[in-house]
């Protein structure tokens, strides 16, 4: 048990925090994915794209290799918003991807990120009610748009007692563009699957 104990710590030793100084944390502290243990949607008709939060310190001029340029329309609303493209926009006919981060940890991870949907070219939604962080609870960690209107998406559950590196579970969670009051709105297809997952051995 003490062996087990010495390796976590030394591998959270090794974790580099968001200020790209070495982290001592051995847990999450502040869950924020407890919305998937929910059944509330936060998708409303005709809502703005959300704002990108203002970062007080910010590592993107450091993750250079990690964003991407404006290449559709859709690239160009989020950017308006604030917020910086990272990782591939994903289309299946009328509807698109987009992801857009605030911020990146000193691993050039996506810190401060949400994910948006289009359909036709107007804002449907965000995958998430609230910005994700990278390794912490609620990350999405898997993204497929598998039809048009429908989302298959992963995200990391952490307990308080999880190092960073492993999350001891994780939740599925689908989604589906619905047409309400004239308008194409993402609404989240609770309840959420959560799972166990093994806990590697150090």
């Amino acid at each position: 048990m003490l062996m087990k104990f010495l390796r976590i710590l030394v591998l959270s030793w090794l974790v580099v925090n968001p200020l790209g100084q070495v982290s001592t944390l051995l847990a999450q502290n502040e869950p924020s994915g407890t919305w998937l243990d929910g059944n509330t949607n936060w998708n409303i008709s005709e809502a703005s794209i959300p704002q990108a939060p203002q970062q007080d310190g910010n590592n993107l001029s450091n993750c250079q290799h990690t964003l991407r340029t404006a290449a559709l329309p859709e690239d160009k609303l989020v950017e308006a918003a604030g917020w910086t493209l990272t990782d591939s926009a994903q289309i299946y006919g009328a509807t698109t991807l987009i992801t857009g981060m605030a911020n990146a940890d000193g691993m050039c991870r996506p810190f401060v990120y949400q994910v948006f949907v289009f359909t036709k070219g107007k804002f449907s939604g965000t995958l998430s009610p609230i910005p994700m962080n990278s390794r912490t609870d609620g990350s999405m960690f898997k993204l497929n748009l598998y039809r048009e209107g429908m989302i298959d998406a992963s995200f990391n559950r952490y307990s308080p007692d999880d190092a960073q590196c492993c999350a001891s579970r994780e939740s599925r969670l689908f989604y589906r563009v619905e047409e309400e009051n004239n308008s194409s709105i993402l609404r989240a297809q609770f309840p959420a699957q959560t799972v166990s997952r093994p806990m590697p051995e150090f």
